[in-house]
């Protein structure tokens, strides 16, 4: 018999290793190419060839498309969508 729980609460930014500054700095760049407010129009297939290149490379520099998306504006799902098979 388990003693302890069979779940586990995750809270974004919790996790032990912190945000280098190269992805720290690579995130800045994802922000950057987002609209600037909420009601701005925007081609989606636009910003995703602006961003492809910066999350995959937030991929290869060891981050989850989980953390990438805790970490930025971008929706879970789009980024596991361009982060592609190396996520």
């Amino acid at each position: 018999m388990s003693t302890g729980p069979d779940w586990t609460i995750r809270i974004p930014g919790s996790e032990p290793d912190r945000l280098t500054a190269h992805q720290q700095a690579l995130l800045g760049q994802v922000e950057a190419e987002l609209p600037a407010s909420r009601g701005e129009t925007y081609d989606v297939s636009e910003l995703e060839a602006r961003v492809t290149p910066i999350v995959r490379e937030l991929v290869r520099s060891g981050l989850t498309a989980e953390r990438i998306a805790d970490n930025s504006r971008l929706r879970p799902a789009f980024v596991t969508r361009i982060a592609g098979a190396d996520a």
